[in-house]
């Protein structure tokens, strides 16, 4: 069923509709809510919240790409959970290391703040700028949160290349971002 079809079963409130979102993205929105979340039990819940925010959404919403749609609402459940989780006044946590590295070049509160569209803008312009693999590695770090591990292993480098490339990567981000009066 293509995106048009699932995106007018909504419309219509058809709820056959969330089970077709499951049946070809459930895996994908998965894939990137398991790299937040430590549990099975907390990726379901984020994957339910998520199919209830696509119910609540569209309409009025009408997105070109469900599968970036979700994601994109799935990824952001799932940022919500984790720092629910890991507030000081609940003792603290594991908060992903990757979101604190970013917090080098990236302004204050606008840092994750999807509703940012000069944020945006100006980071996927950057993204635009890079060579393929160090956006990859870019987006696998601070989107999909792999480890440094799992990326030194994908583009067949040491730990400590994959260290330095993103320390560039967030030091050109800075300076890029600077350019365009976008300030820390």
């Amino acid at each position: 069923m293509e995106d048009t079809e699932i995106i007018a079963l909504l419309f219509q409130r058809k709820e056959s509709a969330l089970d077709e979102i499951i049946r070809q993205y459930g895996k994908l929105l998965k894939y990137f809510v398991r790299r937040i979340l430590p549990t099975l039990q907390d990726v379901e819940e984020c994957i339910n919240d998520t199919l209830y925010d696509i119910w609540n959404t569209i309409p009025p919403q009408h997105p070109q790409s469900l599968a970036s749609y979700a994601s994109m609402l799935a990824r952001r459940r799932a940022i919500d959970k984790i720092r629910h989780m890991t507030a000081e006044k609940r003792g603290g946590g594991l908060y992903p290391v990757a979101l604190d590295e970013l917090s080098d070049c990236i302004p204050g509160k606008a840092a994750f703040d999807e509703d940012s569209e000069v944020l945006k803008d100006a980071i996927n312009s950057f993204l635009g700028s890079l060579s393929k693999n160090d956006r990859l590695i870019f987006v696998g770090r601070y989107f999909a949160f792999q480890s440094i591990e799992s990326l030194a292993s994908d583009f067949h480098v040491s730990k400590n290349t994959i260290n330095i490339r993103l320390s560039r990567i967030r030091k050109k981000l800075r300076t890029w971002l600077e350019e365009r009066n976008i300030y820390i």
